[in-house]
């Protein structure tokens, strides 16, 4: 589905933007990447150039997570079943409080046991987002269905509100700061 109809349903649902993978017509993009050692991880940042990317890391490993952590181009950390044992580290966890990294959790293929461990990783992980990664109107994830999915697996209320609607906001803020440089 094109970026501009997607955009359509999620205005409808209550949001004001959308972050598009890679979609270079739009004014701000998102590019993730996936990698498990940090000398690749590296080459792939370096090769980036475009200011209005976000740049978003999947990390395989702890030597990746570590170096995505301390690596100011990356803006969030992607976490689902394939990398969560990386994330439970008490280390890796320290670090990513340390560094106040925005933690991203993607909804498009629903894995309740990561989302509920985000919830548990509250004292370290200071600022996730529940994306919904949506490339189809089915995919996207009202404000209210997230709120309603978090409270339902044992956050509170406000935290809860602050994920859905602050983080995301900081996730831009953040960019927009890194440009002025």
């Amino acid at each position: 589905m094109k970026t501009s109809r997607l955009k359509e349903y999620a205005v409808k649902l209550g949001y004001n933007m959308i972050l598009p993978e890679e979609d270079k017509s739009e004014n701000i993009y998102r590019v993730t990447i996936e990698s498990d050692s940090k000398e690749d991880l590296s080459k792939k940042i370096r090769k980036i150039k475009d200011s209005k990317i976000f740049l978003f890391v999947k990390p395989l490993s702890s030597e990746a997570l570590r170096y995505s952590v301390q690596n100011y181009h990356v803006k969030s950390l992607i976490v689902d079943r394939k990398n969560i044992r990386i994330f439970s580290k008490k280390s890796n966890l320290n670090l990513i409080k340390q560094y106040g990294k925005i933690v991203e959790v993607q909804l498009k293929n629903l894995e309740i046991d990561v989302i509920f461990k985000i919830i548990n990783f509250n004292k370290w992980i200071e600022y996730p987002i529940f994306s919904s990664c949506a490339t189809t109107f089915n995919e996207l994830w009202s404000p209210l269905e997230k709120f309603s999915l978090l409270v339902t697996l044992g956050a509170n209320e406000g935290d809860a509100l602050k994920w859905i609607y602050n983080n995301p906001l900081l996730l831009l803020g953040r960019n927009d700061a890194t440009n002025i440089y």
